[in-house]
């Protein structure tokens, strides 16, 4: 078994990764976040879709990511 390589690849792995995390979080990700998925854009760069969310899931989130940087957890990689 060979693991693939190139955008499509990797940007399918970082969703989910990410798709974990926020299971991680509490979130249910097949119920709030349905449309989570690694992709191309039409540059054929990757890209990871996180899809439409409900203003409770981005509240949700934005209340996550707010307590994690008060509590100094700060990512500042580009």
């Amino acid at each position: 078994m060979s693991v693939q390589s190139g955008p499509e690849p990797w940007a399918q792995r970082t969703a989910d990764i990410l798709a974990l995390a926020l299971e991680d979080a509490g979130f249910d990700v097949g119920r709030h976040f349905p449309l989570l998925t690694g992709a191309l854009n039409r540059d054929g760069e990757a890209i990871v879709i996180l899809g439409p969310v409900t203003p409770a899931v981005a509240e949700q989130l934005a209340r996550i990511l707010n307590r994690a940087t008060a509590a100094g957890v700060v990512d500042t990689a580009d």
